[in-house]
């Protein structure tokens, strides 16, 4: 069951025409659902304007990475995070709210969403967050899941956007 969920980190390698993408160059990153998975695919500046994003569950542009191993390492951005939580709204399907339950649990962590309640109730954990973005209240009850299934979701989306173990924390 844990295979489905596994997303890789970034190439570094076009996916359309598999030349190496260089350190310190621009690329995109897109998001593909391929059944219960989340696939990401890399992209260099040069192919990008010739990709057919319709297919894409979500894209974004990467700064690129430093090809000096002693470089200071970038900031985690939160706005992709954010953008891949709202996107999972509404969401039916157990494997895409188990990504936005735990999304939303590291997003309060790191205080990008407030956490104003968690609530056990028969359908599941209900969290109530608060959105500073536009001042709203956000419900989130948590599909079924066992603790080994939630961490694996964790480690995913922490591989998906490049956050090091350090900084995501549990969530």
């Amino acid at each position: 069951m844990a295979e489905e969920w596994r997303i890789s980190r970034s190439s570094r390698v076009c996916s359309a025409s598999g030349v190496p993408i260089e350190p310190d160059e621009p690329y995109f990153s897109a998001l593909v659902e391929d059944g219960d998975a989340f696939l990401r695919r890399d992209f260099s500046r040069a192919a990008w304007p010739e990709i057919d994003k319709g297919g894409f569950f979500s894209y974004w542009k990467n700064k690129g990475w430093s090809g000096n191993a002693a470089a200071r390492r970038q900031p985690i951005d939160f706005g992709r995070i954010l953008a891949f939580f709202d996107e999972l709204a509404g969401a039916e399907e157990p494997h895409r709210r188990l990504f936005r339950y735990v999304a939303a649990l590291i997003l309060a962590r790191r205080r990008i969403l407030r956490l104003d309640s968690a609530v056990k109730t028969p359908e599941g954990d209900r969290l109530e967050l608060f959105d500073r973005r536009d001042s709203r209240t956000i419900e989130i009850t948590a599909p079924e899941a066992d603790p080994a299934q939630i961490r694996d979701i964790q480690e995913r989306l922490n591989e998906l956007f490049d956050i090091d173990e350090d900084d995501a924390g549990e969530a």
